[in-house]
């Protein structure tokens, strides 16, 4: 036999007091008693629960070569340089990346030692195809494809007396820059060069050895320079370092004084031209990657043109340091003019 309700519907009844109906019914005839409800049903206490913490993701480095915002992210960690690489295709602007960065391995260079990078990855893949693992005849590094975004490969590097400094080396494809020449709007795209505290202009020796393509490099040289000034790529004050790379083709000509003499004659036509813009403008020759390495070492000349990188002047250093001005209130003396001290 079930339970008798104990609920009615009927305001004056007290079924659930005495268990009898007001209007004398047997309870299971009521018509107005029911079941229990809902609310008849006390509330169960449960035990305090603790919340289980969400999963933290980690992001790791992917150590490729850094694009735009993660190398902004790098420079404001400690006291850094950006240095732009400009160059036609084969220049040898990827070799050079990876001859400064195999010439760090070997120890410190005049002090400079390597410190540390967040491209490691970066370095390797550019680096693997020159090296004797690779097991290629002669040595080889990939080009940088057209249209990509340029991208900033890590160092971090230790200076006697100096502390540590960053490095950020800018890589992009030499047909981009060579579009700019045609088009100059298209030199706004290059934040690499706007933001490098030291640009790198690369001349292809072996196409200047060539007596077909020489003309080409001698032209093409200093109207990138200027394409780039005029768009104010290259900020004023800049330094330029000019490398004449692929010194052991040049060796092996059999006009390597006229190669020496035309590249003399580009450094000095640039610096004439733009001296009143661009801080020191100094030349340099190089072999990053040779072929033959039984003329030429192998990053001869990269010393020389990294400590270039280092110690080169800040961008407007070259203009002459305004004098102390005077101040005539004692507030402004005791704050040098400047409300913020």
């Amino acid at each position: 036999m079930g339970k008798p309700p104990r609920k009615c519907s009927n305001s004056d009844c007290n079924l659930a007091l005495d268990g009898k109906c007001v209007e004398g019914y047997e309870l299971e005839d009521c018509p107005h008693a029911g079941g229990i409800s809902i609310d008849d049903i006390p509330v169960a206490e449960e035990p305090e629960t603790r919340g289980v913490a969400p999963e933290r993701t980690i992001a790791l480095a992917s150590g490729e070569a850094l694009d735009r915002d993660a190398a902004s992210i790098h420079q404001r960690r400690r006291v850094s340089r950006t240095i732009g690489l400009i160059g036609p295709n084969d220049s040898g602007k990827t070799s050079l990346i990876a001859g400064v960065y195999d010439l760090l391995q070997k120890g410190p260079v005049s002090g400079v030692a390597f410190a540390g990078s967040s491209t490691l990855i970066g370095f390797e893949r550019v680096c693997h195809l020159a090296r004797a693992v690779s097991r290629r005849i002669v040595p080889h590094t990939e080009r940088t494809s057209r249209g990509a975004d340029a991208t900033f490969f890590h160092l971090d590097l230790h200076r006697d007396g100096a502390g540590v400094m960053s490095l950020f080396i800018g890589d992009r494809s030499g047909e981009d820059y060579l579009a700019a020449t045609d088009q100059i709007s298209q030199a706004h795209q290059f934040f690499e060069v706007r933001r490098a505290g030291c640009v790198t202009v690369l001349v292809n020796g072996d196409h200047l050895a060539d007596p077909v393509l020489r003309h080409e490099v001698r032209a093409t040289t200093p109207q990138l320079v200027d394409t780039l000034i005029e768009a104010r790529a290259i900020r004023e004050g800049c330094p330029l370092a000019i490398v004449l790379t692929k010194k052991d083709s040049v060796v092996a000509s059999p006009h390597a004084e006229r190669v020496q003499k035309d590249f003399d004659g580009l450094v000095a036509s640039i610096s004439a031209s733009h001296e009143t813009h661009l801080g020191e403008v100094k030349p340099f020759l190089i072999a990053a990657s040779p072929k033959d390495c039984e003329r030429v070492e192998r990053g001869e000349g990269l010393e020389d043109l990294l400590l270039f990188w280092l110690q080169a002047s800040s961008p407007n250093a070259s203009v002459g340091v305004c004098p102390r001005p005077s101040f005539e209130r004692m507030i402004d003396q005791l704050t040098n003019g400047r409300p913020d001290k």
